[in-house]
């Protein structure tokens, strides 16, 4: 009994070693936004600007995503507007967050109305610290 219980306390720790960790494009993440129709998310660390975009046809797989980065740049205030630009030829990448209540999926309420244009295409969403939950 003893040698089939230590034979199965190794098996059991392997199978909780093979969980996927948590997506994190980013190390140390200074902002975020989402959208969807198409599923896409930014993040904005210390060193880069991470799009992810989802699948373009519904019923899409989590191998779909597809990850642009650029290297991060320090944002321009002007009012209740932010923005950040980076990249080069055809790969750059414009965000632009406006101060002001956005409700996304779920009805989860977020701080900014956040547009994204990556190679002439324009993704709409919200971002910044999520204040609370719409009707």
């Amino acid at each position: 009994m003893r040698s089939a219980l230590a034979l199965l306390v190794p098996l059991l720790l392997a199978g909780c070693a093979t969980r996927e960790p948590p997506f994190a494009p980013v190390a140390q993440v200074d902002y975020t936004a989402v959208g969807h129709d198409p599923f896409w998310m930014v993040t904005i660390g210390d060193a880069s600007i991470v799009l992810t975009l989802g699948a373009e046809e519904p019923g899409g797989r989590k191998s779909d995503l597809r990850t642009h980065s650029v290297p991060r740049v320090l944002p321009r205030t002007d009012g209740t507007v932010t923005r950040w630009e980076s990249g080069e030829g055809t790969a750059v990448i414009a965000i632009e967050a406006r101060h002001g209540p956005c409700t996304g999926a779920r009805g989860l309420v977020y701080r900014e109305h956040v547009t994204i244009s990556l190679s002439g295409r324009q993704l709409t969403g919200c971002g910044g610290r999520l204040v609370g939950r719409g009707i």
